[in-house]
């Protein structure tokens, strides 16, 4: 799979209708569309790109979409770039199409990092996202204790405001996905 170059600052998108024209002060290059449906998908990727784009579609919240890999092939059809997912399947048939994928991984407790540690272990996702973004440190610095890697890490959730972007980019942050409109620019 060729690398994909991400922006530091993903736009991500959970109200397709309403923010999508909200996108016109953004400056990166890759949006997390995070909600969808089966209806409007193909329209909103289209409108994304229009603007100059990537799409990455949270497959996991696209009602009537199931899960495998005609969701994952409907979803290519429909123009998206790359997927974000928390099931390692999705991840497994991203990988096999040399699709960019994002693992999207909660870091909830301890049990929390020795799963994400397995799992980016046995299935090699193109990036891993944190959420929320305050676990980010502790995630990328127990990956690193172990061994993995730890150059593809995006944090997402309750990151704000630029000071906290900041200092989750000083900690290894690739980049920072957020809902934040003022942060887009």
């Amino acid at each position: 799979m060729k690398p994909y170059k991400i922006s530091n600052i993903i736009a991500a998108v959970w109200n397709p209708k309403e923010e999508i024209s909200q996108l016109d002060s953004y400056t990166g290059n890759t949006v997390f569309l995070l909600s969808s449906d089966l209806v409007n998908l193909g329209n909103q990727v289209k409108k994304i790109k229009q603007k100059g784009f990537k799409v990455f579609l949270d497959i996991d919240f696209c009602d009537g979409l199931g899960n495998g890999e005609y969701s994952f092939r409907y979803s290519t059809l429909q123009g998206i770039d790359g997927i974000i997912t928390v099931k390692p399947k999705m991840i497994e048939i991203a990988n096999s199409y040399g699709v960019p994928n994002v693992l999207r991984s909660f870091a909830l407790d301890s049990n929390s990092l020795l799963r994400i540690n397995e799992m980016i272990t046995n299935i090699n996702p193109m990036f891993l996202e944190i959420l929320p973004g305050s676990a980010f440190p502790k995630v990328f610095d127990y990956l690193k204790t172990n061994g993995l890697k730890t150059d593809n890490m995006i944090a997402a959730g309750l990151v704000e405001t630029k000071t906290e972007a900041d200092e989750l980019f000083k900690y290894g942050a690739k980049a920072i996905s957020t809902s934040k409109t003022q942060l887009w620019e």
